[in-house]
């Protein structure tokens, strides 16, 4: 609890991703990478990798920017700062470690709070009276605006794009009667996410969700469910698994697992 009230006292956030539970949700993945910090090495490890392979394709090397960037778990933050002349940190939410990068390295390294939804500060204000209906529009017809500091080499959605209206529809009071409201905000989030960062120049690198498993102690799959098509995506050009929440974490019955694509684009 204590380490709780310190990490969220070190956390910036906007009033209106706060009132989204964006924050909340930042401090939440915190949490859980701590207490299962071992199932998601591997996951951890793989996006760190796959996103120094793809940024070295690229020639020119001025700016790098990553999206989602959190607590930069997944992200190899020094290794990018060697590559490029710059590296740009941008979330909604800025937390301790982020910060850390840019006081290491304040000449390659910078942090930014940006809506990469473009929608959260317009939804916030209609938070406790929108109708479930019109609540996926705020996302589908946002803009995000130009990328923070500037179109980059190479830019890389980190494991947010699935997120992006997940969160922010839970927050809804709509979400009260209206159950299926979060996904459906979800979609509209990421099929707009996905049209921005397709008009970028240079190198791309999507990380999304590709499938959710629930695996029975035995390793057994129980379930399930495929995301990346929901979404516009065609199947991923590399994936992996993450033990997102072994047992006892979502379930007692079941682990939750989930396949993690990766989408490569290049101008």
């Amino acid at each position: 609890m204590f380490s709780r009230f310190l990490r969220r006292f070190a956390t910036t956030c906007p009033p209106a991703a706060r009132r989204l539970g964006l924050a909340r949700e930042h401090l939440d993945i915190a949490e859980r990478h701590a207490r299962v910090r071992a199932a998601w090495a591997s996951h951890l490890a793989a996006s760190r990798a796959l996103i120094l392979e793809v940024a070295a394709r690229g020639a020119r090397r001025d700016r790098a920017l990553v999206i989602g960037a959190g607590d930069c778990l997944d992200v190899p933050v020094a290794e990018l700062a060697d590559l490029f002349k710059e590296v740009v940190l941008a979330d909604i939410v800025i937390g301790r470690e982020a910060r850390r990068w840019t006081k290491k390295l304040p000449d390659r390294v910078r942090c930014v709070s940006w809506d990469a939804s473009g929608a959260l500060a317009a939804l916030a204000a209609v938070r406790d009276t929108v109708a479930a209906s019109d609540a996926p529009g705020y996302f589908a017809c946002a803009d995000p605006g130009p990328p923070p500091g500037g179109e980059a080499d190479f830019t890389v959605s980190a494991n947010c794009i699935s997120q992006l209206g997940l969160v922010p529809g839970h927050s809804l009071a709509a979400y009260e009667k209206d159950e299926d409201l979060p996904e459906r905000c979800a979609r509209a989030a990421a099929k707009r996410h996905l049209a921005w960062l397709q008009e970028r120049p240079g190198i791309r690198l999507l990380i999304a969700d590709a499938a959710r498993l629930d695996v029975g102690p035995d390793g057994r799959q129980l379930k399930r469910e495929t995301l990346h098509e929901r979404f516009g995506l065609p199947k991923p050009d590399r994936s992996w698994r993450w033990d997102l929440a072994p047992i006892p974490e979502w379930s007692p019955d079941f682990h939750r697992v989930h396949e993690v694509g990766a989408w490569v684009y290049a101008s």
